[in-house]
Order: C-alpha cells, then structure tokens, then sequence
C-alpha cells in the first residue's frame, strides 16, 4: 500500500484539484461500467478501492466517506440490477465480501495516512528541534564571549588595582575597588550559572569524582562570604558537633550548592538578621542546612522554588536569573542526593540538601 500510495502522491501532487476530481470521477465511472455491464458472477467492484483511495489521500474525509458510501452501495445494487441474483447464494457472498474488503482497504488506508501525517509532523518537530539547539549553541557562545571574557578582563583590572600594580591606592579608593570587585564576582557568578544549566540541560552532568571534606568546604565558603554578610550586617553561625566523614563528589560543584544556598539566603535576610549553616552525620548521609530568619516562602513558591527561571512573590527587585536553585538541585541529584526547602515555625526558611556517605557511595 506504501508504495502505491508513493506513486499515487508523485503524480497527483502535480496536478491541480479540480484536475484530481476529473481523475477520480472518470475512474469510478468506468469502474461502475464495467461491473455493471459484466455478469454479477463476474465481481469487478473490488476496482473501486482504487478511486476510493486516491481520493482519501487528496479529498476531505467526509468526501472521501461519501465515495465510499457510494462504491459500497453499487456493488450492492448489482445484485438486482440489471438482473436480479439474490437468489444465487455464491453471488451474495462474492458481492458483500467485495463490499467488506473496499470498506476494510478504505480504513486501512486512512490509519496509514494519519500515520504519516504524523511522522512527517515529528519529523517537523525534530527539525525544529534540531534548530532551536543550533541557536541555543550560537547564543551561549555569543554569551560567554560578550559577556564572561569581558568581566573576567574587568576583574583582573580591578585585582591588579587592588595589589597595588598600577600605583598606590588609599583606604578610601580601595574599598571602592572592593565593591566594584565583589559586583564582578557576583555577575560572573551569574553568567556561569547561566552557562552550567545550559551544559547540564544538554550533556548531563559529569561530575570529577573524589573525597570531600564538606565540614572544611563548608568553612571555606563561610569565610569568603563573610565580607558580604558584614556588608549587610546579617550574623553567620556554623555548627558542626563532631567531624563527619567525607563524602564522595565533585567539590567544586558541592562548593556552588553551598555558596548558592548562602547567597540566596543572604538576599531574603533582613540587616541585623542571623544565618545558621549546620552539618551533621545521618545514618547513611550527611545533611546540610542553610536557615535564615527572612519573610519565609508562600506555598506556592515551596512547590516551584527550584524550577527553572522562578523567581519567588516580592523578589523581583532582587538581582538573579532564578537559576540558583535550579542548578543546585541539578547538582544534588548527580551526586544521588536530595535538595528541599521548608518554612520554620518561627519564621524564616531552611534548604536543605543530603549526601550519601562514604561507605553508601563505597
């Protein structure tokens, strides 16, 4: 039937409508001629699949049933007319299977046809698929050309300025420098969360797998960010009671979750307000938690925090892509852990997020 309907498609795709109406038409005439003029023995109504089928292929359906209705019920009449045959038992028989099979090629060749309707729509789909990904390579590496190589050359500007390679600075010009330095970072910290998504979205995440110690990574990060907490007059406290084990993982990427959480926790705290970073030992992992005593989250904003692009009620005036907490629970689930996020009880919101521990990842 594919190759017939090939065929068919080749040609009558050529031809105008009106000229495939002609066409349809003529064939079916001659088909009716033919069996009618033939005796009723003689079955020749299987001829009319032909019409009926060129024209489900280039017709509308209802027009397709139409002809279909009318191949079915001529094959039918012959057996009174021109002569009446009812009484001949085989003639009957031969005559309704004739009517049957023309109704059974019909449907079959309609399933076919949707079928390929919708291959060539997946086809269409994967085309434009195909497309969209081209366009998400050219945008990223127009992305970290345009704007990473450009920050990078700022940052290693200021740092030149802050070491004082291009001439004395005094307190007051160094702590602009400073400021200036941090918002860097903080762009460049926003560029690469851009860039991560998109590598993890398209190839996965790969991680460089080795031992942690996350009670040090922790500590790490909490003394780089204690000039912004100060800036904001937010208190940071850690808690660890016993050393835990280390985990096995990616500690550059493990050190982005952290600093995510603490970022976005420092964002939602008010001045004056008191971060709580603690790490503890599970039974089989270890947990981490960033708790902040801001506004807390709505439910709704619960549910959605870590998809990507959100952004929670009243934080649009809060500069972020809402890519954080997308990529951190990208990162967590690579490392077969679990990230969430809850409200406390006397206000405020935790994160949360588990490692496997040494001997689970063992």
């Amino acid at each position: 039937m594919s190759i017939l309907s090939q065929k068919v498609e080749k040609y009558f795709f050529n031809v105008s409508e009106r000229t495939r109406w002609l066409i349809i038409i003529v064939m079916f005439i001659i088909v009716a001629i033919l069996d009618f003029s033939t005796r009723p023995e003689f079955v020749l109504a299987y001829l009319y699949a032909v019409p009926i089928l060129v024209s489900v292929s280039f017709l509308k359906p209802r027009i397709a049933k139409i002809l279909l209705s009318i191949a079915v019920i001529a094959t039918l009449l012959n057996l009174i007319f021109p002569q009446n045959v009812l009484n001949i038992p085989s003639v009957l028989v031969n005559r309704s299977l004739a009517a049957l099979s023309i109704i059974i090629s019909a449907y079959f060749m309609v399933q076919y046809i949707r079928h390929q309707a919708q291959a060539q729509e997946q086809e269409k789909l994967l085309e434009t698929e195909r497309n969209l990904a081209l366009m998400r390579e050219d945008f990223m590496a127009t992305l970290t050309h345009d704007l990473k190589t450009p920050l990078l050359g700022e940052q290693k500007a200021l740092q030149h300025f802050l070491e004082g390679a291009l001439g004395s600075i005094n307190v007051e010009q160094k702590e602009v420098l400073e400021a200036l330095s941090r918002n860097k970072q903080r762009q460049l910290d926003l560029v690469n969360n851009l860039l991560s998504v998109y590598k993890h979205d398209n190839l996965g995440v790969k991680l460089q797998m080795s031992y942690v110690d996350m009670d040090e990574l922790i500590a790490d990060i909490l003394t780089e960010m204690q000039y912004l907490a100060n800036e904001r007059k937010i208190k940071l406290e850690y808690s660890c009671r016993r050393t835990p084990p280390k985990v096995k993982g990616e500690a550059l990427q493990l050190k982005r979750v952290v600093a995510n959480l603490l970022h976005n926790a420092l964002n939602y705290t008010p001045a004056g307000g008191l971060i709580q970073v603690n790490l503890s030992e599970q039974v089989h992992h270890l947990l981490v938690e960033v708790a902040d005593n801001g506004p807390g989250l709505a439910e709704g904003d619960l549910e959605n925090i870590f998809h990507r692009f959100y952004r929670a009620e009243g934080t649009r005036d809060i500069v972020g892509t809402g890519l954080g907490l997308y990529l951190s629970r990208q990162l967590i689930q690579a490392h077969r852990g679990r990230i969430r996020a809850e409200n406390l009880p006397n206000g405020g919101c935790k994160f949360s997020f588990t490692l496997p521990n040494e001997e689970e990842n063992a």
